[in-house]
Formats: C-alpha cells, structure tokens, sequence
C-alpha cells in the first residue's frame, strides 16, 4: 500500500524552522509544548517522516517523565542537574524537530534554488552551498578511515579509539584534518566555477513553486506566531 506524502517547498520549510527558532525566545506552558510538538509531529508525518516524527514524540514525553520524577527521586544535586537537562532537551526538541523536516526529502540543490529565489546575496549563498555539500562528504570521509583502520588492525572496537587517545590522534583525526582541507578546497573551486558567485540571475534545473498546502502551512505557522505574541 503507497502513501501520497506532500513535496513541501524549501521555503515553506525555512519558515517552519523560523517559527520554531522563535519559539525558544517566549516561555511554553506544557499545553504549549504540546501543541508546538504535535504541530512538528503533524510536519514530519505530512512529508512523510512518520517513524522519525514518532521518535520525537517518544523522545519529548520520556523527557517530561524525567523532569517529573528525577528531581523527587534522585539526590539533591545530580537531581537538579538531570531536572536541567530534561527541560532544556525538551525546549530545544521543536527546532530539531523543524530542522529535520527542512533537510528530509530535499536535496541541497532545491535549498540553493531556492535561496537564490530570496535574493540571499552571493556572499552568504557561496559559503551556504560550500557548507552544505561539506558535511555530507566529512561524513563518508570518516567512514573511509574507519574502514581503512579497521583493515589494519587498528582501534578495530569503538572503544579502543578512547583506550589509544594518541593512536585515535595520528590515524583518525590526522588525515580526516588534511581531507577536510582538500575537500574545502575542492568545493570552493566547484562553486565558483558553476558561477554562484555571478551577480547575474541564474537558472535552475528546479522549478520551485509555492504550492496551496505550503501556504496552508505558512499561514498557521504566522498565525501560531501571532497568538503566542498575543497571549501574555
């Protein structure tokens, strides 16, 4: 059985990350934490993340459970402490649930079509790009060492990298150090070759196009917005 999930526009997801971001700024009631998850769950489930967005919502009452019950139950101090980092686990939970429904089922070409479509200047669009297309290659370079280490006999458990910090030292981070100097490079020269430097308008193989539910979905988060302004 095939599900239709909707093909949410970058931009409409940049406002949702917005609203979220925002939302760090005014104190929540925890019927206001609840709509502001529900409201991300609804996101996720809607572009079709629905495990991910259940994850989230597993994670978000786990944390109000340890925020009710650690603080009674465990000693004074490392009480307090564990109390501290449930609440503000489960404050910053909306935002990562926005920025994981930003970054599912859009590629990084469709963000930059999508910036230059918001006259986002050469000068934030360049290191933008460089930056996206860093990390996912960072991320296939570790594993490239790790298999190479482990090929070789060395730290070949998880553990064994805290065990040899000197050893992690010289055959992990090293070269990850000089790949991720190579790969700057490389991208720096790719962006400036493909022209996003260029103040001219550009063309793009994506057709962006803001589409009824992404103004549906615009218009309840400025109206979220609104009446969280509103409410004292």
């Amino acid at each position: 059985m095939t599900y239709n999930y909707l093909k949410f526009d970058p931009r409409s997801k940049l406002c949702v990350v917005f609203f979220a971001s925002i939302s760090l700024m005014f104190p929540l009631s925890f019927l206001l934490e609840c709509i502001m998850i529900g409201l991300m769950f609804s996101c996720l489930v809607l572009s079709g993340s629905f495990k991910k967005g259940l994850f989230f919502v597993g994670v978000f009452f786990a944390l109000f459970a340890a925020d009710q019950f650690l603080f009674y139950y465990v000693p004074s101090f490392i009480g307090a402490l564990l109390d501290f980092l449930a609440v503000g686990n489960r404050r910053l939970l909306p935002t990562i649930m926005a920025v994981t429904f930003a970054l599912d089922h859009t590629k990084i070409s469709e963000w930059l079509a999508a910036l230059q479509r918001l006259r986002i200047p050469a000068t934030v669009l360049v290191p933008l790009a460089i930056l996206f297309r860093f990390f996912p290659m960072a991320i296939k370079e570790i594993l490239y060492v790790r298999r190479a280490m482990k090929f070789r006999g060395i730290a070949v458990s998880f553990f064994a990298l805290f065990r040899h910090p000197l050893q992690t030292m010289e055959y992990l981070f090293v070269p990850l150090l000089l790949s991720a100097e190579e790969t700057s490079l490389n991208l720096s020269a790719s962006a400036l070759v493909r022209g996003l430097g260029n103040k001219n308008e550009h063309t793009s193989y994506y057709q962006l196009r803001l589409k009824s539910y992404d103004y549906i979905l615009i218009g309840v988060i400025v109206g979220c917005l609104l009446i969280r302004m509103w409410i004292k």
